[in-house]
């Protein structure tokens, strides 16, 4: 190698920085290495082990933990030893491998806890489970005079277990009446009447009741009535008695009847319900005995109306029955129509009943009828000349139609071609017809729906004439509007003998204070709430004062006895008593008055023989208005008489219209067995 002045400089360099450095300190002393740990401190031995608790009681399959603590010499609790368990006597206690104790039967075991070499002692004391509840089974029970029936008690602690081990004892609250075996829980019936067992087990108990049914010997049938109206239901009640003549309760009854046509009879509650008019045999059965009763089902009469030719009336279950002439318009509810179709017995409206609608009242006039059911409903059938049915697009109906709105009425009346209804709160409304203004409004001319009529006024009743309406108010002041040429609206005021009518409800004059007003055809008569009758209107008999001059102003009935309802046809009248008689004046050329045939009868006459619940005067649409009909006291029988041309009387006989019947005959059908 070939050194280079520049490698000669460097190491000279190097050698002189050795050289200071050498001179300057001396080396650096190696570190100290750290001590070795200490040695573990030696581990101390168990001086002593303690047993928590040191006595414990525990049920029979319950457990209990017993809880061991192991100590030093100095007391220090020493952990994560090893212990170990045993039992002194297995078969009472057991203990598993973490200290928990096991009863398995009464007695005493010693648990002992070890490590070390060293102990500790637990007594655990063993106990049966104690009884918390007893159960009996049945709870309730029915045995027979002399029999017996086995009673089980169940005895469970406080989780609900079974302790079947152990003991029971039986006793009876009336050991006359029931006795039972204190150990094998045997109950037996000694005499009639009830008794609580009880199953008693380490003082809790339970108790049963016992009935001892003495056997039926006697059944009788009670009813606080020996008559039955068909479509009601009456409910029926079996007594039941031993052989001493004890009353029994609380025993199964089955109920039958003879002739289900007649009657029905719920098998298990009794009610009987009529269907038709007989007589039937209901039969109670118990136990093997019968008790039997006989009811006899009656058909009554309601809400009798008299239209132009024809006749209706309601019969038990709400059924509507109409005779007469059908017509055209199907008045009776027949389905053939034709001016010459009648009959001269009654005809069972469609729909009508207990199954359909059910009828509660009935008005007609003229060639119609209208309805209200029992959910206060209206419905009409026959002509719908100016809506008169309260529909549209239909001439007629036989079968009962809805009037139209849906409203809810309480009260119901028809003229020759106008209904009227009354709501629950007063308010009137009309269809129909409203040429004479018997809406109390001037518009529209007729209307095929309700319309309001009168809105400011409150009406408590109402009735219908051929062309006009009236009312009586809440406060038993009397309204008539509609068609006066005759004074028919009782206001009072010169009669004009025209084409006269008036739009405004009319005062009926007198101040009286009235319970009802019934209107005819160019006539009508009021009711005061005193009983006494007056008519106003057009006469020649049907005012019935005794003279034939009309009268605008209500003039008083001549001659007749106290009063409680009327009965307004087209030409003639009928009232009835207070005690039921049936008083008729007015036009009488077939007899509808009652009495020989005449041009009239001016005063009211008795109709002979008849006291009645209800009668009807036969109002006019076109055609003849010339008869009376009546429902009997009892309401059983209804009976018509007059004019009988086209079957109106219901007899099953027609006569010529000139005939007159002036005694009352019984429409076929229409009276009892």
């Amino acid at each position: 190698m070939r050194f280079t002045p520049r490698h000669v400089a460097y190491a000279i360099s190097m050698i002189v920085f050795a050289a200071c450095s050498d001179s300057a300190t001396s080396p650096a002393p190696r570190p100290t290495p750290p001590p070795p740990p200490p040695p573990p401190p030696p581990v101390a031995s168990i001086a002593s082990l303690s047993l928590t608790p040191d006595s414990a009681n525990v049920f029979t399959g319950r457990t209990r933990e017993l809880v061991v603590v192991a100590r030093d010499s100095v007391g220090n609790v020493l952990n994560g030893r090893v212990i170990s368990w045993t039992t002194a006597a297995p078969e009472i206690a057991g203990v598993n491998a973490v200290g928990v104790a096991t009863g398995v039967a009464p007695g005493r075991a010693v648990i002992t806890a070890s490590a070390e070499g060293k102990s500790a002692q637990a007594a655990v004391i063993v106990q049966p489970v104690p009884a918390a509840t007893v159960v009996i089974t049945p709870d309730s029970t029915h045995v027979l005079l002399g029999a017996t029936v086995t009673l089980t008690a169940q005895v469970k602690d406080d989780l609900g277990a079974t302790l079947s081990d152990r003991v029971v004892r039986w006793s009876s609250t009336a050991p006359a009446i029931v006795s039972i075996d204190s150990v094998t829980g045997v109950a037996k019936g000694l005499q009639g009447g009830s008794a609580l067992v009880t199953a008693t087990s380490e003082g809790k108990s339970r108790s049963a009741r016992v009935v001892v049914n003495v056997p039926v010997a006697f059944v009788s049938v009670n009813t606080a009535l020996d008559t039955l109206e068909a479509w009601d239901a009456l409910p029926l009640v079996a007594v039941l008695r031993d052989a001493n003549q004890q009353l029994l309760t609380g025993r199964v009854v089955r109920w039958s009847v003879s002739n289900p046509a007649v009657a029905r009879v719920d098998s298990v509650t009794g009610v009987l319900t009529g269907l038709d008019r007989g007589t039937v045999t209901v039969t109670a059965t118990s136990e093997g005995k019968n008790g039997s009763a006989s009811r006899v089902i009656v058909i009554k009469y309601r809400s009798l109306v008299a239209g132009t030719q024809h006749s209706c009336d309601i019969a038990s279950g709400g059924i509507v029955w109409c005779w007469g002439q059908n017509g055209n318009e199907g008045r009776i509810g027949a389905a053939q129509l034709g001016a010459d179709v009648i009959s001269s017995s009654p005809v069972r409206v469609p729909n009508t009943g207990p199954d359909g609608i059910r009828v509660r009242k009935l008005a007609s006039f003229g060639r119609h009828t209208c309805a209200l059911d029992v959910n206060s409903k209206a419905w009409c059938w026959g002509g719908n000349g100016w809506g008169a049915l309260g529909v549209s697009t239909i001439a007629q109906s036989a079968t009962p139609v809805a009037v139209a709105g849906g409203l809810a009425f309480t009260d119901i009346a028809v003229g020759s071609e106008h209904s009227c209804a009354l709501t629950g709160a007063g308010a009137m409304y009309c269809w129909g017809h409203n040429d004479w203004r018997q809406f109390a409004m001037n518009a529209p001319a007729m209307s095929e729906a309700p319309v309001a009529v009168a809105p400011t006024m409150q009406f408590a009743s109402l009735t219908v004439g051929a062309t006009f309406t009236c009312g009586i108010t809440t406060g038993a002041q009397a309204y008539c509007w509609g068609y006066n040429g005759w004074g028919n609206l009782g206001d009072a005021k010169s009669i004009s003998y025209g084409n006269t009518f008036s739009a405004v409800p009319s005062l009926v004059a007198g101040g009286r204070s009235w319970a009802q007003v019934g209107a005819g055809q160019i006539h009508s008569c009021g009711l005061t709430t005193a009983g006494q009758g007056f008519c106003w209107g057009n006469n020649g008999g049907k005012l019935g004062n005794g003279g034939t001059a009309e009268s605008s102003n209500p003039s008083p009935l001549s001659g007749v006895p106290a009063l409680k309802s009327l009965a307004i046809g087209a030409n003639h009248s009928c009232a009835l008593s207070t005690v039921s008689e049936v008083w008729c004046w007015g036009m009488n050329g077939n007899g509808q008055v009652g009495q020989a045939a005449s041009v009239a009868v001016i005063r009211p006459a008795r109709v002979a023989g008849l006291t009645a619940a209800e009668v009807a005067a036969s109002g006019i649409a076109t055609g003849f208005g010339s008869h009376t009909c009546a429902v009997t006291a009892d309401r059983l029988t209804v009976k018509c008489w007059g004019r009988n041309d086209t079957g109106q009387l219901g007899n099953g006989a027609t006569a010529a219209g000139t005939d007159a019947t002036a005694t009352p005959v019984t429409v076929i059908g229409q009276k009892p067995l």
